[in-house]
């Protein structure tokens, strides 16, 4: 991981000796007193932390940033999928830095899938936050499952640019056609949309494209996909090493 999520209260109390980010810092990275690393509070503020020491709890100073990231403005649509794939897509998009993941079950999904643990014991939390540390960011996107494609979009941005991967519909390359400030990218579960939900993907104004002549796993279409939206926004933000 390169940033260690942490909350303000273990910012000034520190970290058990038992606790698997204290184990990972002093096993895994081999921190001595007087050590740095990279801290954040969720969604709150990074920082680097000075280590102080490992008894009777692991200690440390932060120097914290004076302003928080920004969040990139995208939100993904996912057809349920399995949950292996479920897994490296909460991580893939969390690095990414998508504001929202919105799962929902599709017509063509397997309804087996909600009963994983990964949903049911609320394991998809843990893959998220291991995205987010991977980024060294602290903005965790905000990840739900609801019924139906036709709940995942309620409440869109009316003015948001929406598109829907589709190699089977699609005859073009994701190309915005018209001014907009945020995205919304649908990705269907690995059989695909149906005939119903890709009607209405296009009612409520989503277009269809393709990402060539290929047919990519869930998670490289929703990834590959999620960039090049954001790269056509000009959403990116200008890196900024942690402490500048």
């Amino acid at each position: 991981m390169n940033l260690v999520l942490i909350t303000a209260e273990e910012a000034k109390a520190g970290l058990p000796p038992d606790d698997a980010r204290t184990r990972h810092l002093c096993e895994t990275v081999g921190l001595a007193t007087g050590g740095t690393f990279h801290v954040g509070v969720e969604n709150g503020l990074r920082g680097i932390a000075t280590v102080e020491a490992f008894t009777p709890r692991f200690t440390f100073t932060v120097a914290w940033e004076k302003s928080l990231q920004v969040r990139l403005p995208l939100t993904v649509l996912v057809g349920l999928p399995r949950p292996q794939t479920a897994k490296k897509v909460l991580h893939d998009l969390a690095s990414l830095g998508a504001e929202k993941i919105i799962f929902f079950e599709s017509d063509k999904g397997d309804p087996g899938y909600l009963t994983s643990s990964l949903w049911k014991e609320g394991e998809w939390r843990e893959h998220v936050l291991k995205g987010t540390e991977q980024a060294c960011s602290t903005l965790v996107p905000e990840v739900t499952r609801v019924g139906s494609l036709a709940e995942a979009l309620i409440g869109l941005d009316a003015n948001a640019w929406k598109l829907a991967l589709d190699p089977y519909e699609a005859m073009e390359a994701p190309e915005i056609s018209s001014p907009a400030k945020a995205a919304v990218l649908a990705i269907g579960p690995e059989r695909g949309f149906s005939d119903s939900e890709r009607a209405a993907l296009r009612t409520n104004g989503f277009a269809f494209a393709h990402l060539g002549d290929r047919i990519l796993r869930v998670e490289a279409a929703a990834l590959v996909g999620g960039a090049l939206m954001l790269a056509q926004l000009r959403a990116w933000e200008k890196h900024r090493t942690l402490g500048s």
